[in-house]
């Protein structure tokens, strides 16, 4: 009787050790794609986007691409539900950039026009849980 409650209690708390190493248990997570383009092509210098490399860990993390990088250009991710999704992308030259945050390929989250020729352009949306 003894061993059966020890081995119980064991398996218990094996259960809750495992489920808390799990920030995000369900792996509940969103199909993003960042795009960014300009109406007469060009190259960016720098594009910068949220990842999430484990869709089981509430973290995000932040990849940068040197250039010269071609435009328009498009990255499909997978980012932890209840993180945020950001792009900012740097254009070489006189670029007007825009860009956009897409879910699943097609409904667009967010999107912005950079302030000005020259200057980056920034997209994100916090994803909800």
């Amino acid at each position: 009787m003894k061993v059966r409650i020890a081995l119980g209690i064991t398996v218990v708390l094996g259960a809750l050790v495992s489920a808390s190493a799990c920030s995000n248990p369900t792996g509940k997570s969103w199909a993003i794609t960042y795009e960014v383009s300009d109406q007469n092509g060009g190259e960016l210098s720098e594009v910068s986007y949220a990842n999430s490399p484990d869709r089981y860990a509430d973290e995000v993390t932040q990849h940068t691409l040197t250039g010269p990088i071609g435009v328009p250009w498009k990255q499909d991710v997978v980012v932890t539900a209840g993180q945020k999704a950001d792009v900012i992308a740097t254009p070489t030259g006189n670029l007007t950039l825009t860009c956009r945050i897409l879910l699943d390929g097609e409904k667009e989250l967010a999107s912005a026009t950079a302030p000005g020729p020259g200057q980056p352009v920034t997209c994100e949306k916090l994803t909800d849980s």
